[in-house]
């Protein structure tokens, strides 16, 4: 039983990063600001967080942003991402396991989307100011801001639309 458990675990944590890099890298719009575009990976991301057990979610986040870096041709930010992803991932998981609720959508999960966004648009300020410069980090800003309420925005209806099919009490019980 054990070893079917944890089969099942790393099989919805395989198919959660393929989702997230798929997610990531194939399905993404431009933001018109350069190199910036809004993807669906992030809140694939905060979905993972609310059905996978800890530390699965987290594995999930981090490998699935960081193989749509380095897939996309965007090598020198997948370690960035993955601490970002990492970062993101812990509200959620921490909320949603707080809350024990079979429902996805909640206050609290409405406002871990706040706070993983402030995550996001800090991680990846630090992380391009470190990677190139503080001045262009500052002008990623508008389009890191698109990309985080997109994706809260984003996570919410996916959230409402998974809510309805239970699929939270499906992942957890193995069905």
């Amino acid at each position: 039983m054990r070893n079917k458990k944890s089969l099942l675990r790393i099989t919805n944590t395989a198919i959660f990063t393929a989702i997230i890099l798929l997610a990531t890298s194939v399905i993404k719009f431009s933001t018109g600001l350069g190199e910036g575009y809004i993807h669906l990976g992030d809140s694939f991301v905060y979905l993972a967080a609310c059905v996978l057990p800890f530390p699965y979610c987290i594995i999930a986040g981090a490998l699935g942003g960081a193989l749509a870096d380095i897939l996309s041709g965007y090598a020198i930010w997948a370690v960035p991402t993955m601490i970002i992803k990492v970062l993101n991932v812990i509200p959620f998981a921490l909320v949603c396991r707080k809350y024990k609720s079979n429902k996805i959508l909640s206050k609290q999960t409405v406002l871990m989307t706040v706070v993983s966004g402030v995550i996001t648009i800090f991680g990846y300020f630090v992380a391009e100011s470190i990677l190139y410069s503080v001045a262009s980090a500052t002008l990623s800003l508008i389009g890191n801001t698109i990309q985080a309420v997109a994706s809260g925005i984003i996570f919410l209806i996916i959230a409402k639309a998974v809510d309805k099919i239970n699929l939270k009490s499906k992942i957890s019980k193995g069905v």
